[in-house]
């Protein structure tokens, strides 16, 4: 199955894909807690937007055209928030692809459970 080339190095390709896999997970989690703070609880981001807002508006004295301001600034840093989850997101499932590629039939297979073993005790 594995090029004779390559024998020797059996130990270090098994390392790396185990590198890649708790890579993954460590990112799954990471996202998943993110995407559990922010999005899944009502209200999310703009909640807390619209709290940080009063809050610095009233502690501050903010001007009218200082509140849009810092609004604007927290619109963008809202999307910039988004955007680093999907970036963690889709290197995660790379990072997954590029595992089940390595993989026999078998252990595709049960690559998907552990996965969704994972993914059943973050929720949790």
């Amino acid at each position: 199955m594995l090029d004779p080339k390559l024998s020797g190095h059996k130990g270090k390709l098994v390392g790396f894909v185990t590198v890649i896999f708790l890579s993954g997970m460590v990112a799954g989690a990471l996202t998943t807690k993110l995407a559990d703070r922010y999005f899944a609880e009502p209200g999310g981001l703009a909640q807390e937007k619209q709290v940080a807002l009063q809050h610095f508006s009233e502690e501050l004295d903010l001007t009218e055209e200082q509140a849009r301001a810092v609004e604007a600034i927290l619109d963008e840093f809202i999307m910039q928030q988004a955007d680093l989850i999907n970036t963690f997101n889709s290197s995660r499932l790379s990072g997954h692809d590029r595992i089940v590629e390595v993989l026999n039939e078998d252990q595709r297979r049960r690559f998907q459970e552990v996965l969704t073993e994972l993914n059943t005790r973050r929720r949790d």
